[in-house]
């Protein structure tokens, strides 16, 4: 049989470096809160750890009260942990902390009393967190969180199956809580305990998993998106337009598309200097964006250049919606240095097509727009009034 003493020893000394490890990672990764919880919850985990190994040296309320308690605390933040992953919703259900309280302290007023199968009180709820977490992970654990979501939902089930085991052990052989030292010859109590330590390690496993996914998605994100207005870039959109026009011919439901180019922008950069033209691209982008609906698509595809994409859309619904976007811009004032910038925006609008060469004719056809617009005043929109390949390589170079 494992060494009860040994086996804590190696358990201590492999928790503290996973603990090291995940708490350095937390740090690097702040904006990941999930890490957060999941390196607050080992460290409470270690120190239950500790707690535990030195079970039958130190008095009964540290060595198997307040472990069993930290153990339901540290369940309860990687619960908190798996959820931001794949959930990032603010907490609703404020009635389950409260109960999870009331758990923490009726277990120590009836420990204090010695009142037998009390263990009771804090193994559901450790098992209620287990099967909770794992109903989470499985429900909401989509995208490239799935796979990594069933499997520590596996992990999670796996637990609560051995705590549930444990808990029916403590009530046949250590009906009083602080007899479990006596436990510590029993082949069953020390199997499993290995058991769920192996399944710690495991879970490990998973919260780096969940970590690498995440670098991975914002890297992704950050590859797909302009660093200076946060709205999508060229690629983004081509891809998004190559979606939405194969959707769009198979339902028969044409998107439209609006291209819009700031008025003047060189002499806005040449006379206020660049940091007035980024902050006339940022203020545009976030002038659109709460205009748009969930399904549009907003990406910068030059210099001062915007594209619009706007899924199940009329023309005549895309020029009010483009006009409505001209009208908030030239109201706009930017607070900057001593004096305000204001600009305005030419733009273009035309719907999907395909026997004029799908997404990239609509683009091309929109851009045409948006030049005729500036070659007729500027602050203007301008639906596709007459197109041809020739026009559009004549107006290839923006008119500022």
């Amino acid at each position: 049989m494992i060494n009860y003493g040994t086996f804590f020893f190696t358990n201590i000394v492999s928790v503290t470096v996973f603990t090291a490890c995940l708490c350095l990672l937390a740090w690097n990764n702040r904006k990941v809160t999930g890490m957060k919880w999941f390196a607050g919850g080992m460290v409470v985990g270690l120190v239950k750890l500790v707690l535990q190994g030195l079970e039958g040296n130190i008095s009964p309320v540290l060595g198997d009260m307040v472990t069993n308690e930290l153990y339901l605390i540290s369940f309860v933040m990687q619960l908190l942990g798996l959820r931001w992953f794949v959930l990032r919703k603010p907490i609703r259900q404020w009635w389950a902390f409260i109960a999870i309280g009331l758990a923490l302290v009726t277990y120590t007023v009836l420990f204090l009393d010695k009142v037998p199968y009390i263990s009771n009180v804090i193994n559901i709820p450790n098992i209620l967190v287990c099967g909770v977490a794992a109903w989470i992970l499985l429900k909401n654990g989509r995208g490239p969180f799935a796979a990594v979501s069933r499997i520590t939902a596996v992990i999670l089930s796996a637990d609560a199956v051995i705590m549930t085991y444990r808990a029916l052990l403590t009530n046949l052989f250590y009906k009083q809580a602080d007899l479990t030292d006596r436990a510590h010859t029993d082949p069953r109590w020390v199997y499993s305990l290995a058991g769920m330590a192996f399944l710690a390690t495991c879970m490990v496993m998973c919260v780096l998993w969940f970590l690498v996914t995440e670098l991975s998605k914002e890297l992704a994100e950050q590859a797909r998106t302009d660093p200076l207005t946060g709205a999508l870039n060229r690629r983004a959109m081509e891809e998004a337009a190559l979606r939405e026009t194969t959707r769009s011919i198979r339902y028969g439901h044409l998107p439209c598309m609006i291209v819009l180019d700031i008025d003047h922008f060189k002499h806005l950069n040449d006379t206020r200097g660049h940091a007035a033209g980024d902050a006339a691209l940022q203020s545009l982008v976030n002038q659109i964006k709460p205009m748009m609906r969930v399904n549009d698509v907003l990406a910068r595809t030059g210099g001062e250049e915007f594209t619009i994409l706007l899924p199940n859309t009329t023309a005549s619904a895309g020029i009010m919606a483009a006009e409505r976007v001209r009208q908030t811009v030239e109201a706009l004032e930017i607070p900057f240095e001593d004096e305000p910038i204001r600009f305005t925006i030419s733009a273009g609008v035309a719907q999907l097509d395909p026997a004029q060469g799908g997404w990239e004719g609509m683009m091309r056809r929109a851009d045409a727009a948006m030049y005729e617009a500036k070659e007729n005043g500027r602050n203007s929109v301008r639906p596709i009034a007459r197109f041809n390949e020739a026009a559009a390589v004549q107006v290839a170079a923006p008119l500022l």
